[in-house]
């Protein structure tokens, strides 16, 4: 499995190193991942990373922010919506479902979680229950992974550590605590 992902990502994410001591979980999360953002649904990915993206940020994990921001824009989402996410609800470059989609995310990811019956009858005007539950599935997801990495403050590997320094200066990004030697 550590080959698989090292040949998916370029690199063995640092995540799965400590995941791998427990190799049911390690299995599970990558499983899971593959079914929540990598397979084809009623959302698009780009929506699905733009999702885990915000989440990463609401929950102020650095590790996952970085490789939330740098897979996004490997995938195409242009550098200035991820630079400009903090101002989603103002800015030009989202969409009104992209609005209400990031409202949810960034809401259930903080804690104590804040969305409200109104995000939620915003978010049925664009999605099914299909499509709701894709985006909680991101969301949940990503509460897994940023829990486990900001609590072991999981170091991050150079290529997403040099592309987050490139792709999200300006924000409040930084490597902090999950800062290498590299």
């Amino acid at each position: 499995m550590f080959k698989q992902l090292e040949e998916l990502f370029g690199y063995m994410p640092n995540d799965y190193l400590t995941m791998g001591h427990r190799p049911g979980v390690m299995k599970a999360v990558s499983d899971l991942t593959a079914a929540v953002v990598f397979a084809p649904g009623k959302t698009t990915m780009d929506l699905r990373l733009l999702v885990a993206y915000i989440s990463s940020r609401a929950a102020k994990c650095m590790y996952c922010t970085a490789h939330c921001g740098s897979l996004a824009s490997q995938h195409g989402i242009p550098v200035e919506k991820l630079q400009n996410i903090s101002s989603y609800e103002t800015n030009e470059s989202f969409s009104p479902l992209e609005k209400s989609v990031l409202r949810v995310a960034e809401r259930a990811s903080k804690s104590p979680n804040a969305v409200t019956d109104q995000d939620f009858s915003e978010l049925r005007k664009f999605l099914d229950e299909e499509g709701s539950a894709e985006i909680l599935g991101v969301i949940s997801l990503m509460g897994f992974y940023n829990r486990w990495n900001d609590t072991v403050a999981t170091t991050l590997e150079r290529a997403p550590h040099e592309r987050a320094q490139q792709i999200l200066k300006g924000t409040c990004w930084e490597a902090g605590k999950h800062a290498a030697n590299v």
